[in-house]
């Protein structure tokens, strides 16, 4: 059996005992877990880094290496209201930037609706929040005939989805999904509190009612550092390759 690398015993540990520490607190410095470890520097170092990617510890220049948010996982399968998907993970979320607007839709949205240039669709966009920290741009995308009077009744609460189903009687089953990692954009990243440039996700959704019919279209930008994705997958035979999307 191979050897586990002492890199990866002490990154293990480290990862046990953050976990049972609170978000900000910092860890001990490299020579302390040097000592401690009885390891090299450069053991220590890749142990921590490891962690400093992954998500677990942020470092800070001057101010030693503390313990950070843990990044906000998004199933991959199943149509979910992003609200509704924070408060079962027992999150506190609210939202800011809110504009709810009509407008005539654009081409590709017009296409993703299945509706003319000519209709009018309900735009609702606003900056998601976890904890008090700005971690999405979410824009949604609907046919005005579906949800008459959202423009002058606004939202009710903080979650969209709940607004339509209890107003509007309407059932989202299902959906498609894109996700793509790009480059934040300044307007973006003045948004959502990080550097222009930095890596975030764009995840484009249509979903879809109980008769196969498009509802919305979501257009959401996401924090690289504070969102990802969990996809549970199941084998199968060997499948044909499709070509990307133009």
């Amino acid at each position: 059996m191979a050897r586990v690398p002492l890199h990866r015993q002490v990154r293990d540990e480290l990862l046990e005992r953050i976990r049972t520490m609170r978000v900000g607190e910092l860890i001990p410095p490299e020579p302390e877990l040097e000592k401690e470890f009885g390891v090299s520097r450069s053991t220590v170092r890749t142990a921590v880094e490891s962690l400093v990617t992954d998500g677990y510890l942020e470092k800070r220049q001057g101010r030693g290496t503390r313990v950070r948010d843990r990044p906000e996982t998004q199933d991959v399968g199943r149509v979910y209201s992003w609200t509704d998907e924070m408060r079962r993970r027992g999150v506190p979320t609210s939202s800011s930037h809110l504009v709810i607007r009509r407008e005539r839709p654009g081409r590709r949205v017009a296409a993703e609706l299945g509706i003319k240039r000519d209709a009018s669709v309900v735009v609702i966009s606003r900056v998601r929040h976890v904890n008090d920290v700005p971690v999405a741009i979410m824009v949604n995308f609907l046919d005005e005939r579906r949800v008459p009077g959202l423009v002058e009744r606004g939202l009710h609460g903080d979650s969209l989805y709940e607004n339509l189903v209890a107003t509007y009687g309407l059932d989202l089953v299902a959906g498609e999904e894109t996700i793509r990692a790009r480059d934040a954009t300044a307007v973006e990243a003045a948004l959502l509190d990080i550097e222009e440039g930095a890596s975030v996700l764009n995840v484009r959704r249509r979903t879809l009612d109980s008769r196969n019919v498009p509802v919305e279209v979501v257009d959401m930008v996401a924090r690289g550092d504070r969102y990802q994705y969990h996809a549970d997958l199941t084998g199968g035979g060997p499948r044909r390759a499709q070509p990307p999307p133009t």
